[in-house]
């Protein structure tokens, strides 16, 4: 179906004369005035994308429905988005600490870092493939070509001295 070629400047007259009683149609269906608004310009924009209209000799008309239609859009997309909306839980803590308690794991991890910097050579071997690594004592000790009993030492002494070294800084 062929329209009648739409008259730029024509619609934008009648938007101009019309804006107002356009923005309070809409207000009255959508109950917001900046989504009125908003809808009014879109209707606007609607029309002067047009090149030609099937019913350009009722432009009045014609700019009131598609500002209806926009709003029947808009409930029923406000109206979907209502549904799926999860009501949101006051008691919701949020997964990232405070900046306050960041700092310090930071500083924490720090410490620890220059802890197992310091470990002689062969601890912090051991210390890095128990866990990190997650690899047993046996698997370790035949990496590293030396007794599982050597291993544990190594550990132990590699713990011990991380924990010293984190207790000391804390005083």
């Amino acid at each position: 179906m062929s329209g009648i070629k739409v008259d730029h400047d024509r619609v934008a007259v009648l938007f101009q004369d019309h804006r107002e009683a356009i923005v309070g149609f809409l207000v009255r269906r959508v109950s917001c005035p900046d989504v009125a608004q908003d809808l009014s310009q879109e209707a606007y924009l609607r029309l002067m994308r047009q090149t030609a209209l099937p019913h350009a000799d009722n432009l009045v008309a014609y700019l009131y429905r598609t500002a209806e239609r926009l709003a029947i859009d808009f409930l029923r997309y406000d109206k979907r988005v209502s549904a799926n909306q999860v009501p949101l839980d006051e008691h919701l803590e949020c997964s990232r600490p405070e900046p306050e308690t960041a700092a310090i794991l930071r500083q924490q991890c720090e410490r620890l870092l220059d802890a197992i910097a310091s470990l002689p050579a062969q601890c912090r071997h051991v210390l890095l493939l128990r866990k990190i690594d997650e690899l047993s004592y046996a698997d370790i000790a035949g990496q590293l070509g030396i007794s599982e009993k050597t291993v544990q030492r190594h550990l132990v002494k590699a713990m011990l001295h991380c924990h010293r070294r984190l207790n000391n800084e804390w005083i």
